[in-house]
């Protein structure tokens, strides 16, 4: 009985890597649980399967090293072949690269493929300094400028809330700064998500209208008075009395209230 050839197809690639043979790999052959080179957070594969499934596998992943491979693009591709009880995937396998030339695959591949979200990229960036890039390295690496590259860092602070909307790429960098800014949660995010979609409000008229809303403090300048991060909470040094609007010491109440609620969780 005749052996079945691995299928082989010449493929475009990356300036310096050689990988352009794409063969059919066994996914036991693959080890999916080092995520060195996943830069995107989401690991929803729902799409992934109905369109593997309608059109089969059109663009092979890319692996490196040896058995077990190591996955630099292609996740999520895994993970739906899997979810569909496949055997194989098709794969590209570069041997002998180093893990910076892998890394910088993996985030043109994601950038070629617009798959990367405002969160995605922050997360790549972060993981790149913890490799200890230097700056001068990043903004060649990321191809943007050093304004940007921090734009992207401060997303990594902004409320979790308003990290998904990111993630989902509901609203853009721009408004998702304006909305963290001021502290926006809750059901009054829902409420200025909802304005911002249907009003197509741009990210000067958000900042007005939530200015106009919460009150201007002290020669239009919006007063903050904590900062929600990751870890916890960030308290500012402020004092607030009763010569203050009844606006505005509601809000501190408010403010007060969802930061213990956030250090009881």
């Amino acid at each position: 009985m005749a052996k079945k050839k691995t299928e082989k197809k010449e493929v475009q690639f990356i300036e310096g890597l050689k990988a352009k043979e794409v063969l059919d790999i066994p996914l036991e052959d693959i080890d999916d649980d080092v995520k060195t080179f996943q830069y995107r957070l989401s690991a929803n594969v729902g799409d992934l399967k109905r369109s593997l499934s309608q059109e089969g596998q059109k663009e092979p992943i890319d692996l490196t090293g040896s058995k077990p491979y190591r996955i630099i693009d292609g996740f999520r591709r895994v993970g739906a072949i899997k979810a569909l009880g496949w055997k194989t995937v098709k794969a590209l396998v570069h041997k002998g690269i180093q893990d910076q030339e892998a890394h910088k695959l993996a985030f043109i591949k994601n950038v070629v493929r617009k798959n990367l979200s405002p969160m995605d990229k922050a997360n790549a960036i972060f993981q790149a300094k913890q490799r200890k890039m230097k700056p001068d390295e990043l903004t060649e690496y990321f191809g943007l400028s050093k304004k940007q590259l921090k734009r992207y860092e401060e997303l990594l602070d902004f409320p979790s809330d308003v990290q998904k909307l990111l993630e989902k790429e509901t609203i853009p960098m721009g408004h998702a700064k304006v909305l963290a800014d001021f502290e926006v949660s809750g059901k009054e995010l829902g409420d200025w998500i909802a304005r911002i979609v249907e009003d197509g409000l741009t990210e000067k008229q958000v900042k007005r209208e939530l200015k106009k809303s919460l009150g201007e403090i002290k020669g239009g300048k919006y007063r903050l008075y904590m900062k929600r991060e990751n870890n916890g909470v960030r308290m500012y040094p402020f004092f607030i009395g009763k010569e203050d609007s009844k606006e505005e010491r509601d809000r501190v109440i408010k403010l007060l209230q969802e930061a213990i609620e956030a250090l009881k969780g």
